[in-house]
């Protein structure tokens, strides 16, 4: 009993809070973050090794949305911390499952809107002290009925109503099926390079294999590519890696102060650009001069990119 009234004392009803917005404040950003772009959301889930999970990605952004809305308007904190415990320690396991086993570096806990280049580790410090905030508001909140002011029903419909506006926007079929989709880029799939607009800027060799790597300065799914294009290069997944970028000068600038590339990088212009890919980034698999693999968005750890071209190489043998 005294140890519980002390923890009271400490965490006073104000502290509690200003821990409760914060973390709601986090899940709203997190949510919206992955809203701008569900299936970059959706790739990520398969890079996890969760593939079975991408066709959930948008109920889990919508849910993320909610709860934090719900923790921000202190509508019930005691049952939303609970559930944010749970939330965080589940996603910060399966991230570092992903991070030990298959080499994922982003937890893509903000989706587009994290530019960040910290490495992982970071990532980790914060989900534990989000995770410990939300102990303490389970544990440490008076449980109270619930009653729901007409505002606070009347923000969250709207922002409900924005959010699922803006995911349905953003959803679509994940990328690493490598089956046809609305992009433009598949339509490369198994055709011979000659035949393709890759022929301006790449000479190929029938008994090589080639990886095509295509981005822009100022894209954050780029950025958080850079470290797993670093491994297929390291690895030797091919026989040659050759990488193109596009952007401002100003933006390539920045990239390179961060990532001090140590690989070569062509640049070309956004007109050129365009008539290779529509998704940044975008990686080409090229093998006796036809394109096996096409990845848009994210580029996964060469081991996880090793199943997806076994599971590509499978499908073809049915078709």
């Amino acid at each position: 009993m005294k140890q519980n009234t002390l923890m009271k004392d400490i965490f006073n009803k104000r502290t509690l809070n200003i821990f409760s917005v914060i973390i709601g404040a986090l899940f709203i950003l997190s949510g919206l973050g992955k809203a701008i772009d569900i299936a970059g959301f959706s790739n990520l889930t398969i890079q996890y090794g969760l593939g079975f999970l991408h066709v959930l990605a948008p109920l889990i952004v919508l849910f993320e949305i909610l709860l934090g809305l719900s923790l921000v308007l202190l509508i019930n904190p005691q049952r939303d911390g609970k559930i944010s415990f749970w939330m965080l320690t589940i996603f910060t396991a399966l991230f570092a499952f992903a991070h030990f086993n298959y080499g994922v570096n982003n937890c893509g806990c903000f989706g587009t809107i994290q530019h960040t280049t910290l490495p992982p580790i970071f990532s980790f410090i914060r989900n534990f002290i989000l995770i410990i905030m939300s102990f303490i508001v389970w544990f440490n909140y008076s449980n109270k009925k619930i009653d729901i002011a007409k505002w606070k029903k009347y923000l969250i419909i709207s922002v409900m109503s924005i959010s699922i506006f803006i995911t349905g926007l953003t959803v679509s079929t994940p990328l690493f099926t490598l089956k046809t989709n609305h992009y433009k880029t598949p339509k490369f799939q198994n055709e011979n390079i000659k035949n393709t607009e890759l022929s301006n800027y790449l000479q190929t060799s029938l008994n090589s294999t080639y990886l095509f790597f295509c981005f822009s300065y100022a894209c954050p799914y780029c950025w958080n590519s850079i470290e797993n294009l670093r491994s297929f290069i390291r690895n030797n997944v091919a026989d040659s890696v050759i990488v193109f970028a596009t952007g401002e000068e100003k933006d390539r600038l920045i990239f390179e102060e961060i990532f001090k590339p140590d690989f070569p990088i062509i640049n070309l212009s956004s007109e050129a650009m365009n008539k290779l890919l529509t998704v940044y980034p975008t990686m080409f698999y090229i093998q006796n001069d036809t394109i096996k693999a096409i990845i848009p968005g994210q580029l996964p750890s060469p081991f996880v990119f090793k199943n997806i071209l076994s599971n590509s190489s499978k499908i073809n043998k049915l078709n």
